[in-house]
């Protein structure tokens, strides 16, 4: 089951002065302290990682408008794919090493230090921080390609880190998450991470899915890649991964500042208007009669329609189809890996031959209820939508059913919406107005670090930092 946590247990660490960061102090008695640094750096590291993906301020997060499920009204240059401006590439990199990683890794000091823990819950410990920072990593990978990843981290000791090879990340992580399935599965206590734990209030067990779900999406990733035994990876998880929507990895944010949802914080609490229902996702949405339309967005028109805007063009806010009620509710949960996610990986698996617990059209329909109920909605509806031709399973045209309906159901992921489109070549996006092309396949690197990093950075991606330049598992 998936637990509700009080986010008021997170202790947010973060106070910058240059590159050091202090740990408030909080404990009532300092001679039986309730809580310990590991505890709290812990919590601090998901709720970071959760903000992150979670994120519609375009200083941060882009992402919902590289997929092309949103647009903007006035202030369009986001829309067309501008990142310097605002310095946005440079964020990833803040969010991802200065607060997830950082906070991880002294985590992982504080729970190694610790003597009182038995073998058991230490390791259990490690490889739940191990998940979050391979998916903090995979984060990094999938925006830029080439990353610091062995000299990441080192502080003053090396202030000019190695960028290393986007495809040898990957393998790392995946070993690293291989490890933490089989830990977290043998495993039944998380000791006194307990309440800290604001995922799965200390299941294990619930962890050990989270660990084989991320395996499945990294291998996945990589399932054109030639020689990189992606096969092999899937199928040693896909009994381990997620069982239902009650499993999946979401945060529960609460409805008082500061852990409310940052999409809340963006569209009531700032007050502003800035975005629109993109025609790419109207107009794919609109041809297949699909429920969620109206879970998705509001001010719709005839018939539940949405009202799409062209991409990157600007209009009214009042004159199109806007973010649904749901995303203005602060207690909206944020979603790291979904159980549709997971289905829809199954199917393409499946569809590949691969050894899977269903055959491809059994997930693919899995896939698309669990969406759909995961939105409020119904088997009846999910059922009557499987029907519609543009939707109904065609082994044929399987790249293009998967690739569109895991773009559709990654509303709120958007990172992995932009990522499916990057996989699958599905489904056909637009070109917008102002930047005349079709999204870009990265991100290429910040200002910021070619005048701290200048010849590392230069020659990551083999000296190729255009924004059509492709990570590796992107090879058709």
């Amino acid at each position: 089951m998936k637990r509700i946590i009080n986010l008021s247990l997170v202790v947010i660490l973060l106070s910058f002065g240059g590159c050091q960061k202090e740990i408030i102090e909080f404990n009532d008695n300092d001679k039986q302290p309730t809580t310990v640094p590991a505890n709290s750096l812990f919590a601090n590291s998901i709720k970071e990682l959760t903000d992150y993906v979670s994120n519609i301020n375009v200083n941060v997060n882009t992402f919902r408008l590289w997929s092309q499920h949103w647009t903007q009204t006035t202030y369009i240059d986001e829309s067309n794919y501008e990142l310097t401006e605002r310095n946005i590439n440079g964020e990833v990199f803040d969010r991802m090493y200065a607060r997830v990683l950082r906070d991880v890794k002294e985590s992982r000091g504080f729970v190694n230090a610790d003597g009182s823990l038995s073998a058991e819950v230490k390791n259990s410990q490690l490889a739940c921080l191990d998940v979050i920072e391979a998916y903090a990593y995979s984060i990094l990978v999938d925006v830029f390609g080439d990353v610091p990843y062995t000299e990441a981290l080192m502080g003053i000791d090396n202030l000019s880190p190695a960028y290393d090879d986007d495809a040898t990340i990957y393998a790392s992580i995946l070993a690293d998450l291989t490890a933490a399935v089989t830990t977290l599965k043998g495993s039944s206590s998380m000791g006194n991470f307990g309440t800290s734990d604001i995922l799965y209030g200390g299941s294990t067990a619930h962890w050990a899915m989270f660990a084989a779900s991320l395996k499945l999406r990294l291998a996945m990733r990589m399932a054109d890649v030639s020689g990189s035994g992606s096969q092999a990876m899937v199928e040693s998880v896909v009994n381990d991964v997620f069982g239902s929507n009650s499993d999946h990895a979401v945060l529960n944010y609460q409805s008082a500042s500061p852990n409310t949802n940052p999409i809340w914080e963006d569209l009531v609490q700032s007050g502003r208007t800035d975005f629109i229902a993109s025609n790419t996702l109207a107009d794919i949405m609109n041809a297949s009669n699909d429920p969620r339309r109206a879970m998705y967005f509001r001010n719709l028109g005839t018939g539940d329609s949405i009202i799409g805007n062209p991409h990157g063009l600007g209009g009214a806010y009042a004159d199109y189809s806007q973010p649904g009620d749901a995303l203005e509710v602060p207690t909206h949960a944020g979603v790291l890996l979904s159980y549709a996610e997971v289905q829809f990986h199954l199917a393409d698996a499946a569809n590949r031959g691969w050894a899977t617990p269903g055959a491809a059209d059994v997930h693919y329909g899995y896939a698309v209820s669990a969406s759909i109920m995961q939105w409020g909605g119904a088997q009846a509806d999910a059922d009557a939508f499987l029907m519609e031709p543009s939707v109904q399973w065609n082994a044929a045209n399987a790249g293009e059913l998967i690739g569109t309906q895991k773009w559709v159901a990654m509303y709120d992921q958007s990172l992995e919406a932009w990522s499916t489109w990057r996989m699958y070549d599905y489904p056909a996006m637009n070109v917008a107005a102002g930047a005349g092309t079709v999204p870009p396949f990265r991100y290429n690197y910040s200002v910021d670090e070619y005048s701290v990093n200048g010849t590392n950075v230069a020659a990551a991606n083999g000296s190729n930092d255009a924004l059509t330049g492709k990570v590796f598992w992107d090879v058709n």
